[in-house]
């Protein structure tokens, strides 16, 4: 019997939520890929969404998007009053921090990258070994690895974000232990302390090591060569070599 999670009103099995990110993936790639007004606001939106998803349930980011979709519609709308009308009908406990980071993303993406979203998940693809330390999102006050990797994660399966709870479940399980050659002393355990730059390094490894050692059966990485930048359509026929397996002796 395979394993089940719920996420909202959704039952599915785990393998399934692996096979849907994918898709996703591809969806948001695509949308990169198709330049228009309309689909620079839907992938802001997204990056939005999870750069603000500090300290609250998954639930809340819908929230987020669904507010801002609502009240932040086309280019015109990006001001900070409606950042923060968003934010409020959204229920967000911060409404002043979130409309800076919004504005402060706006600011990047609008600014100095002009809309490319290619470039900068080239940037990111091309920094994926050491997870991107140099991300100019890293700057903004409230945005950090864990956040920023949940948005990139939407575009680029070599990214997966890593929290308290997360580290738990793998430590108790023995995957957080010693051996792996993952950091300059492998016999260090590493891993346990998300919040520690070196430590969330060794997670972010650990996620695309057992991406590799498992062939992607039960990641949206399909392996460590693979990646989400190098386009929709080769995005989908990688999607298709190896289906995520989840059973319960996993």
């Amino acid at each position: 019997m395979p394993l089940e999670s719920s996420f909202g009103p959704r039952t599915q099995s785990i393998g399934k939520w692996v096979d849907d990110q994918r898709s996703d993936i591809c969806e948001n790639l695509a949308l990169t890929e198709d330049r228009s007004d309309g689909h620079d606001m839907q992938v802001l939106r997204i990056f939005i969404r999870d750069l603000l998803m500090r300290n609250i349930v998954g639930e809340g980011g819908n929230r987020i998007h669904d507010a801002l979709r609502d009240i932040v519609q086309t280019k015109n709308d990006l001001t900070n009053g409606n950042f923060e009308d968003a934010l409020k009908q959204s229920r967000y406990r911060w409404v002043k921090d979130g409309s800076n980071v919004i504005m402060e993303v706006v600011d990047y993406f609008r600014d100095k990258l002009c809309w490319n979203w290619q470039e900068y998940l080239q940037q990111a693809e091309q920094a994926k070994e050491c997870n991107f330390p140099d991300d100019p999102l890293l700057k903004i006050k409230n945005v950090k690895f864990k956040v920023r990797d949940l948005a990139l994660s939407n575009f680029n399966s070599n990214y997966a974000a890593f929290d308290l709870h997360v580290t738990r479940v793998v430590s108790r399980i023995g995957l957080v232990a010693y051996g792996w050659e993952l950091t300059a002393d492998p016999e260090i355990d590493f891993g346990t302390n998300p919040s520690n730059k070196e430590n969330y390094l060794f997670l972010h490894r650990l996620f695309r090591k057992l991406a590799s050692i498992s062939e992607g059966r039960f990641t949206p990485l399909t392996s460590t060569e693979s990646s989400g930048i190098s386009g929709a359509a080769s995005a989908v026929q990688k999607r298709n070599v190896q289906p995520a397996q989840f059973g319960t002796n996993v």
